[in-house]
Parts: C-alpha cells; structure tokens; sequence
C-alpha cells in the first residue's frame, strides 16, 4: 500500500523560505566572522537560531528596525521613521501583488 502525497508550493510559502534560508546563510557569516575559532557546531546552532529568530522579532517589533538604522547613523526617529515605514508598506504591496499572480 502506497500513500501519494503533493503539496503546491505557493509564490509566497517560497519566498518566505528562500527569506529564511538567505537569514541562516547571513546568520552563519557572521557568526563565524565574530569567532572564527568556534566549530562548525556551533557556528551552524548560531546560525540556525539567529536566522530564524530575527524575523520573528522584527515581524513583533516592525520599529526595532528604526531603532536599528538610529543608532548606527546617529539620524533622529522622525526622519528614519517615516521612511521604514513607506519601505515597509511597498514591500507589503509586492507580495500581495506576488501572492496573486
């Protein structure tokens, strides 16, 4: 007895995973530049945690990313905030253009 499974990947369900697989890679770098000594355990459990972990944060917290571009430009809230959020709403606008093809 043989059971058939499908399952259709949607436009969506693939970026979504392509975006995680591209937060490990970027996760493992830079894991691996900060201690290049540690094993390659290691630097994976880092990887794996920090690239799955950072969107589910950023998707809670939208404004950490303000926060973020703040403190490492020293510019004030008011200009960056404004500017996230219009970066936010277009890429929300491409993927639901995306989802509906």
């Amino acid at each position: 007895m043989t059971t058939k499974f499908s399952y259709h990947v949607t436009v969506k369900e693939k970026a979504l995973a392509e975006h995680y697989i591209y937060g490990i890679l970027a996760a493992g770098l830079a894991a691996h530049e900060i201690a290049p000594h540690e094993g390659i355990k290691v630097v994976a459990l880092k990887a794996v945690v920090g690239g799955l972990l950072a969107p589910i944060l950023a998707r809670i917290n939208p404004k950490s990313l303000v926060n973020q571009i703040d403190a490492a430009t020293g510019a004030p809230s008011t200009l960056t905030a404004p500017i996230v959020n219009a970066v936010l709403a277009d890429a929300n606008k491409l993927v639901t253009a995306e989802t509906t093809k």
